[in-house]
């Protein structure tokens, strides 16, 4: 076990803020986080997080995951006065954080997020590291399956694919398992190299790069603009969001706009 304090965090919220689908809650409290080809459980209690995992576990995995790096604090504190609607968007979700998830993943989850619902998500997701990820046992002695790699992916039929749940977006996950990405490249590529890169992948638009920009290759400036956000922007507003104002953390931003506006209220 190995204890820790981290200052905001909610694991609730990070795990209901559609920005991940291997976050579930388990028993009595805890909260069993797979990613890649890891899985850890943590519980919260307060501000303290215990991590069922070695201290080497925590600093080489679950540390840059969390994203301990990034000062949330001041990025609520930067929220104007005068906004009161960002004001009670940032309260409500200011337990927040930017998980540093995996490329991979993180494209191949958002491409299956197209015109879908968080849990028909996360059942396709499970879908597929089921039947084509490595299978290992975790420190409960339960059996989890890591993400698929891109050529395990690449095993996988279209069929078969359509029959793990993901739809008519079976066709970009194939075409993008069977396509040159890749993910260790573009990660070394500068943000706008990047984006290209993204774009031109089969069933990738603007709005699914923009969400692995920010959720996968951890670029906190991309500000992703789905119906939630287009909704807010319109109501308070105008239709134009200042992203220019919050330079380097929009990102962030949006995640406390999407949140009110998809789990609260969205309104002052």
């Amino acid at each position: 076990m190995f204890q820790t304090n981290l200052v905001p965090c909610d694991l609730g919220q990070i795990a209901a803020s559609g920005q991940c689908f291997r976050m579930q809650p388990a028993e009595d409290g805890w909260w069993r986080v797979c990613a890649r080809d890891a899985c850890v459980y943590i519980q919260q209690k307060d501000d303290a997080l215990l991590f069922d995992c070695t201290a080497d576990a925590w600093q080489t995995r679950w540390r840059s995951y969390f994203d301990w790096g990034t000062d949330y604090q001041a990025i609520l504190d930067a929220v104007p006065a005068d906004d009161a609607f960002l004001h009670a968007a940032a309260a409500y979700g200011s337990g927040l954080r930017i998980l540093q998830q995996d490329l991979w993943e993180t494209l191949i989850t958002f491409v299956i997020s197209q015109n879908n619902n968080i849990p028909r998500i996360r059942a396709a997701v499970e879908a597929i590291c089921r039947g084509w990820g490595a299978a290992h046992t975790d420190s409960r002695g339960q059996t989890y399956y890591a993400f698929p790699e891109k050529e395990a992916l690449a095993q996988a039929s279209v069929e078969e694919l359509r029959a793990a749940g993901l739809g008519y977006r079976d066709r970009y996950v194939h075409a993008i398992a069977h396509s040159d990405f890749d993910a260790q490249a573009v990660a070394k590529m500068d943000r706008a190299a990047a984006y290209e890169a993204l774009l031109a992948l089969p069933g990738v638009g603007k709005k699914v790069a923009d969400c692995v920009q920010l959720f996968g290759l951890h670029d906190l400036a991309a500000f992703p603009v789905d119906t939630w956000i287009r909704r807010m922007c319109e109501t308070h507003y105008g239709g134009a969001f200042p992203v220019e104002r919050y330079a380097g953390f929009a990102g962030v931003i949006q995640q406390y706009i999407f949140f009110y506006g998809r789990t609260g209220n969205g309104k002052i």
